[in-house]
């Protein structure tokens, strides 16, 4: 039943989707860091972005949004967004391993839940704390030679 419910979610679906455009996203990060640094890299990055932006704005009918503190964080999610990419441009010119690369940054989540749980007071079950005991294990492994 669960499984089921899960399938028939929206979020499941965005979430395939993403998915479905972060696996490529990353292969081309790695292909194109290897030709221009990291600074070009995130500013093409950046204009990659501007006809999604322009194509959300038209979907609104340019309607502008009014909320300063969801504008302050939407502001604050795309400087730490941006400064983070610029950190991933560099470590994969920088010779790191893709796949190592990719599953270390891609362990961000376990921040976002450390975090969570300061500052929201989320909880976590004793089954979600092993899961992030095994992400972090995996990890160690996966990024030995």
């Amino acid at each position: 039943m669960a499984v089921r419910d899960t399938i028939k979610a929206k979020w499941f679906w965005y979430c395939i989707f993403t998915l479905g455009c972060w696996g490529p996203w990353v292969l081309c990060s790695k292909l194109g860091s290897r030709d221009i640094p990291a600074n070009g890299m995130e500013f093409l990055f950046a204009i990659g972005g501007v006809p999604v932006a322009l194509a959300m704005l038209v979907g609104r009918g340019f309607g502008l949004e009014k909320s300063v503190k969801g504008i302050t964080y939407g502001l604050i999610v795309g400087i730490l967004s941006a400064v983070g990419q610029l950190a991933l441009f560099a470590a994969f010119r920088s010779g790191g391993n893709t796949a190592v690369v990719t599953t270390a940054t891609g362990l961000y989540p376990m921040v976002t839940v450390v975090l969570a749980v300061i500052f929201l007071r989320e909880r976590l079950t004793r089954i979600q704390i092993l899961g992030l005991a095994f992400a972090a294990a995996a990890f160690v492994i996966f990024s030995l030679s």
